[in-house]
């Protein structure tokens, strides 16, 4: 049985937060990875604090009642970052159709926009696919295969698709953010 269902009519292939929650205090690491991916894309409607280097978002851990005051009105949204039956290899695609492993639905992410790969060490990198309107990573542009490396990505840097804005989460990271805040 799934813990988490696929929101509808959303602007991305999301998750609630607030429905991942029970995920992470039920399962183990490793089943709560196998079952949601190895890292997160964290979409919200009024964005995350962005620290004063503006070089990566801060996730604040606040107390529950704290975070309840200052939470209110945000809607969170979470886009796993996981291989799909449409997966090509070791890629993980984000783009705007259903092709792609990573579906965000706005007008400004291309058809294929980018693609997540693993490093071998360990970790993700994200590399532009020729998009129309670019990938950023805290401000930075991503280069697309011909012109430049990848860019390696870490808990907490901001990426920006086109328009959208994410902030990027390992599993660790995302599981203690969960469980911060508890049912």
């Amino acid at each position: 049985m799934t813990v988490v269902e696929r929101a509808e009519n959303s602007t991305a292939s999301t998750l609630r937060l607030e429905d991942l929650r029970p995920a992470a205090n039920q399962l183990s690491a490793q089943e709560f990875e196998e079952q949601y991916g190895s890292a997160f894309l964290l979409l919200s409607s009024t964005g995350f604090k962005q620290s004063k280097s503006a070089t990566s978002t801060e996730v604040l851990l606040l107390d529950t009642e704290e975070a309840g005051e200052r939470t209110a009105g945000v809607s969170v949204r979470v886009i796993p970052i996981r291989v799909s039956k449409n997966s090509l290899a070791h890629l993980i695609t984000v783009g705007r159709t259903s092709k792609n492993d990573v579906i965000i639905s706005d007008i400004s992410v291309s058809r294929f926009h980018a693609f997540f790969k693993l490093r071998p060490t360990g970790g993700f990198q994200l590399q532009d696919a020729g998009s129309s309107n670019g990938t950023l990573v805290n401000g930075s542009s991503v280069c697309t295969k011909q012109a430049g490396p990848p860019t390696n990505v870490k808990s907490g840097d901001n990426i920006r698709f086109g328009q959208v804005d994410v902030t990027f989460l390992e599993v660790d990271a995302m599981r203690s953010y969960l469980a911060k805040f508890g049912d």
